[in-house]
């Protein structure tokens, strides 16, 4: 069983619903207040609308300041809006389509695709299950074993998510350009695997990478106590892109950047 995420994980998005259910609560505190002493309502009412302006306008004061003065700020802002945004507005239709072909006719392509849907809605639990029946069912997908790493990935469970990334680049070497090789060498690298540096290496000789695998490199070198190369790597991880940059790779951009204070200057 994969482990459980770390509670800032789980908490973060809880709170836009927590938030919701506050703002939904209030009118019937106010109301129960004025019940038992109507002044007392409107004393509350004055205070929390006062307080809550202020709260604003210091947050959107401190906010302002920390995306000038700290570049990852606004990048992960950015990410999170993405991330929301897809979860969205992408539309439900395919996958109920797709489940509904499976109910219909069992497969591991009918089922991979569910688990590729159900990834995209950001549904991590519904993709696991579909990709593990589909390897069920067809064990040599390359595809399969890397969403599996993927998801696996993404819960924290480096073990299983590693060795799904390596049976993916066994069947198909370079699979997804590359992406299983990193996501292999990222995870264990994570669980202290000294075989992640010669991983994240070899992605970088065969496929270049970006903000995030350069990062992911600079980690690891630092890791082995090769100073310049994990600099030289932060370097190219913060160099202005060439071409439009998704919010991840922005993101990932500006943790370089930052990581380059004080050990040579910025990108």
């Amino acid at each position: 069983m994969p482990p459980a995420p770390p509670p800032l994980r789980r908490i973060v998005p809880a709170l836009p619903l927590a938030l919701a259910w506050l703002l939904a609560c209030w009118p019937l505190v106010l109301w129960l207040v004025h019940q038992r002493d109507p002044v007392a309502a409107v004393w509350l009412a004055r205070a929390v609308q006062s307080g809550a302006w202020t709260a604003a306008l210091w947050t959107a004061g401190i906010g302002a300041l920390a995306c000038v003065l700290f570049p990852p700020v606004p990048a992960w802002l950015r990410l999170r809006w993405q991330r929301t945004w897809r979860r969205l507005g992408t539309d439900a239709a395919p996958l109920r389509k797709a489940q509904a072909e499976l109910a219909g006719f069992e497969s591991a392509a009918r089922h991979l695709t569910v688990a590729r849907l159900a990834w995209h809605r950001d549904q991590a639990e519904l993709a696991a299950v579909h990709v593990q029946r589909a390897l069920e069912l067809d064990g040599d997908s390359a595809s399969a074993w890397h969403l599996l790493g993927t998801v696996r990935f993404a819960a924290g469970d480096h073990a299983a998510a590693a060795a799904a990334c390596e049976r993916a680049e066994a069947l198909d070497p370079g699979h997804a350009f590359g992406e299983a090789l990193l996501l292999q060498g990222r995870a264990r690298f994570l669980r202290g695997e000294p075989a992640g540096l010669e991983l994240l290496q070899r992605h970088q000789r065969h496929h270049g990478g970006g903000a995030r695998s350069h990062l992911w490199l600079a980690e690891a070198l630092q890791r082995a106590g090769d100073r310049p190369a994990a600099i030289a790597a932060l370097r190219t991880a913060a160099q202005q892109p060439t071409r439009a940059a998704t919010a991840e790779e922005q993101w990932f951009r500006a943790l370089a950047r930052v990581r380059l204070w004080g050990r040579g200057g910025r990108s």
